[in-house]
């Protein structure tokens, strides 16, 4: 089986002699945290990530000016900053989160960054499509949608969603 052989492979480069170390920092995670209260509760690994590290306010001014855009001029990249002030704290460290794999800024800030927050809009086939994100180049990928409202929709579907992180 394909799948099988390439799933070990990985699982012995990444944990080749330090196993016995991941299952017991493992083992106590779940001693003190057990998985059945999470999946109880709904927490995913966005929240989890959140709740371990805590929430930190980010500074909108600051986000903008240390991001990047190919689509500046484009309505829903306006439009996505706009939304961005209005979400909670909390929904920003998940658009954190979903952005970069991290809920958390490293120390400097968004400064710091690397490399820089990115937000780009795409044309696409239809704008029902909800927004991804590239977590090695700390990309958001926005589609051309039709209003604020729907985009601001699209953006919390995508943050609530599941089963897209690495376990």
């Amino acid at each position: 089986n394909k799948v099988q052989y390439i799933r070990l492979l990985c699982e012995a480069y990444l944990c080749r002699g330090v196993r016995r170390e991941i299952q017991c920092l493992i083992q106590g995670f779940w001693d003190i945290i057990p998985v059945e209260a999470l999946q109880e509760l709904e927490i995913g690994p966005g929240e989890l990530s959140v709740l371990i590290s805590g929430l930190q306010e980010l500074s909108i001014s600051d986000w903008l000016v240390h991001s990047t855009s190919i689509s500046m001029e484009h309505p829903v990249h306006n439009w996505f900053w706009e939304v961005l002030e209005e979400l909670t704290d909390e929904q920003k460290s998940l658009l954190l989160h979903f952005v970069t794999g991290s809920s958390r800024l490293p120390p400097g800030g968004f400064r710091a960054l690397r490399p820089r927050f990115s937000v780009d809009v795409t044309p696409g086939p239809t704008p029902d499509h909800l927004p991804h994100a590239h977590t090695c180049i700390n990309k958001l990928i926005l589609h051309e949608y039709t209003s604020k409202e729907q985009l601001r929709s699209k953006l919390l579907m995508a943050l609530s969603t599941e089963g897209f992180a690495f376990a």
